[in-house]
């Protein structure tokens, strides 16, 4: 079972990163703004509490409850900023295969998990893969992608997140630990309300309605796009969340790997058939690039299931 809701979680997160790079590069809305547009419809989740969820019983988890939000608040915001600076072909897969890395790395310290040969070998090929998909021809020459700072710190922030979430659903039971988590992610995007850029994005006068491409066609606007992608990443999150509360976080968060593989080819064909839309360019050689990091990263993740 948590094999069949991680792939479905995974395939609409593969489609909510294509909509979440648009939105931040072909639309005004910056990642700060997003990225409170995100978050803050979580706050309600505060109202479940009284309607069967288990109180944490001590100060530990209240301070785990605040890591797991912030940090994925954390998480989105420098992914966001990663997708504008960069093609989500590139910077996506990165987070893919780092997150599970330091997953890994902070499992051991914290949970004093040894590493076998194997697993080390998963990791050689994972950080191998990530290195050469954040790497982009440019000028017959590599330069490391603009967005893989903010993408390897979203990986992080990720990792921390996943993790603080798993030690919820294991003592709270997976309802409680949801509702603690993702509320916190709201509590701390209401937050956001004392950045200065975000108060300023929500002044009387402001509109979000800053027309896409398209909207005479289709007749659509940026809100529209934006409550599109916010409805297909909850579900994809719960898909996830639930697979890690079942199942082991670290293989869980290894099968990211179908994930970008799906963004890979979801990429690829929109920018073939619908350029007008979405389009990344593709230097000679750099497809195959991709496929190769993607495969590598793909065989490093498998080693750890």
């Amino acid at each position: 079972m948590w094999l069949l809701f991680s792939l479905l979680g995974y395939g609409l997160l593969a489609i909510v990163a294509i909509l979440d790079k648009f939105i931040v590069s072909k639309t005004t809305i910056k990642p700060v703004m997003f990225t409170f547009y995100s978050t803050i419809f979580l706050l309600p989740l505060f109202l479940l509490l009284p309607f069967g969820v288990i109180f944490p019983p001590g100060i530990l988890s209240y301070i785990i409850i605040t890591l797991s939000g912030l940090t994925f608040l954390l998480a989105l915001w420098t992914m966001y900023i990663a997708f504008r600076e960069s093609e989500i072909s590139h910077v996506g897969p990165l987070i893919g295969g780092v997150t599970p890395l330091f997953v890994l790395l902070l499992s051991r310290i914290f949970l004093n998990e040894q590493l076998s040969t194997i697993v080390l070998l998963g990791v050689f090929l994972l950080v191998l893969g990530s290195l050469l998909i954040s790497f982009q021809p440019v000028r017959k020459h590599h330069s490391l992608s603009r967005g893989a700072g903010f993408a390897i710190l979203a990986s992080f922030f990720f990792a921390v997140s996943h993790l603080a979430s798993k030690y919820l659903y294991d003592s709270l039971g997976f309802y409680s630990g949801l509702v603690w988590s993702r509320a916190a992610i709201g509590f701390f995007g209401a937050l956001m309300l004392f950045i200065p850029a975000v108060r300023a994005g929500l002044r009387p006068g402001f509109s979000i309605r800053k027309l896409i491409p398209w909207r005479d066609k289709y007749n659509l606007g940026n809100l529209t796009l934006v409550t599109v992608d916010k409805v297909l990443g909850l579900l994809g999150v719960l898909a996830v969340q639930f697979a890690i509360a079942v199942g082991s976080v670290t293989v869980v968060n290894a099968l990211n790997g179908f994930q970008y593989g799906l963004l890979i080819i979801l990429v690829a064909l929109l920018s073939w058939f619908f350029p007008k839309v979405f389009k990344e360019k593709y230097e000679r050689g750099e497809l195959w690039q991709e496929i190769a990091a993607v495969v590598l990263i793909g065989i490093g993740l498998s080693l750890f299931v």
